[in-house]
């Protein structure tokens, strides 16, 4: 699978008025998107582990950047959870929460701690809260925590020492050092993690991530193929290691935890510095890997997979297709369409790989108000159990609840994937959506 296949054209922008326009675009390109128009697929409810949930439309983990100093969840943290919850979705993937300090990929992101911990068990009664207030109390959304540490991506307080895996000259930052994790720091950061698992389970969330994408550190260890003489790079075993440690570690200690893993597909950064990759170092992509990976964490009860792809740093459109880059950011070699069926493709390999345990699907937020058809034809054709939006989350929070009572979306609030969020992300600014929440982000 290449990252840039010959089918692809010139990157261009969002302009299709018809459901038809957007399936002979498809079909130019020589891509066989998924389509339905009957969108019941997305409002069926589904079971995870023990929970039942309403309906198959999930919220991304995006961050905000609204976190209080000590990593509390701040007053915007609150209301946009509240505005996912009386939206109707029926998961709702809470963003990157860093395990330590020094994990945090900015000064204002998440940090789940004993001290924190209560904030958060507020977090969760107030989101619960609001979905009843908006649908009854039948109407529990699934719950998901996502725990990282942000690895060579870590600035919790600006500019900052790098501290990665291995080098990587994809990533690297020029003019930086890199001191390079030790095993034994890493075996203490395991044991970090596993405890901020229990401390979710105990806050109330219904699930735990354990972010595994988008270069952040335990994704990095996934590639760390030049890692030497180090249990946690190397081989295939080595390199998954820190991953199933984690879940393993704590399943035996929370018994009761409902585990999860936002994993990425492909890092599409070429071999030996990424993972899922052709062995070749072209840009090809290899699934014997992440198909392995995926099949392991469920034999090992984990109860959920979120596909993405992408190193943001490195290609933001593998993982974000949009309409216009963000600033300083090249146009993409690409259609977004191709992007858009590349990673369809890769959540329907690892659903495949890893059934009956559900995966969730990503990018879909650059097909406006297609994408309940678009996800409503994978999920028919079973290569995703969920549809997961980020971007489009942010900018129209109530999708779910208007598919609900409307049957299909309002065109006018759907996200315009103009990349002004992640231009406030990268600023390290509070985040959110520019264009459609004017009043809280516009002058951001």
């Amino acid at each position: 699978m290449p990252v840039h296949p010959p089918s692809a054209r010139a990157h261009q922008p969002f302009r299709f008025r018809t459901v038809e326009g957007l399936l002979r675009k498809a079909e130019a390109l020589g891509l066989d998107l998924p389509f339905d128009r009957d969108i019941d697929p997305l409002l069926e409810p589904a079971r995870i582990a023990s929970h039942d949930v309403p309906n198959r439309i999930a919220v991304q983990p995006m961050e905000g950047a609204d976190a209080n100093p000590d990593g509390s969840p701040g007053e915007l943290t609150f209301r946009r959870y509240r505005r996912y919850a009386e939206g109707g979705s029926g998961v709702i993937w809470f963003e990157a929460t860093s395990v330590v300090p020094e994990g945090r990929s900015n000064p204002h992101a998440l940090m789940l701690t004993r001290e924190t911990r209560s904030a958060f068990e507020a977090l969760v009664d107030a989101t619960r809260t609001e979905a009843g207030k908006a649908f009854g109390y039948a109407h529990r959304p699934l719950l998901v925590l996502q725990l990282t540490h942000a690895g060579r991506f870590a600035a919790p307080d600006g500019p900052h020492a790098v501290r990665c895996a291995c080098a990587n000259p994809h990533l690297d930052r020029p003019g930086t050092s890199s001191a390079v994790w030790q095993d034994a720091e890493l075996d203490a950061l395991r044991e970090i993690f596993v405890d901020r698992i229990a401390l979710a389970t105990e806050a109330g969330f219904d699930a735990v991530d354990v972010k595994a994408c988008h270069g952040y550190l335990v994704n990095e260890l996934l590639g760390a193929h030049t890692r030497t003489g180090s249990r946690y790079g190397g081989t295939f075993e080595n390199r998954r290691r820190f991953l199933l440690d984690v879940v393993t570690g704590a399943r035996e200690r929370v018994p009761g935890a409902v585990m999860a893993v936002r994993l990425n597909g492909s890092d599409c950064v070429p071999h030996p510095y990424g993972f899922g990759m052709a062995v070749d170092s072209s840009d090809s992509i290899d699934l014997a890997e992440p198909r392995a990976l995926a099949r392991e964490l469920a034999s090992r009860g984990c109860c959920l997979i979120n596909v993405t792809a992408g190193v943001p740093r490195h290609a933001p459109h593998i993982g974000r297709p949009c309409d216009r880059p963000a600033g300083g950011v090249a146009v993409p070699p690409e259609h977004p369409l191709v992007g858009e069926a590349r990673l369809i493709g890769l959540a329907g390999a690892i659903q495949h790989a890893c059934a009956p345990v559900p995966v969730v699907g990503s990018g879909y937020s650059w097909l406006r108000q297609f994408w309940p058809n678009v996800g409503a034809g994978v999920l028919r054709r079973g290569m995703a159990a969920f549809v997961g939006l980020g971007r489009g989350a942010f900018a129209y929070p109530d999708a779910p609840r208007d598919l609900m009572r409307r049957g299909a979306l309002d065109r006018k609030k759907c996200c315009t994937t103009c990349s002004r969020c992640v231009e406030m992300m990268h600023r390290h600014s509070i985040t959110g959506c520019a264009v459609h929440d004017r009043a809280v982000y516009g002058k951001v």
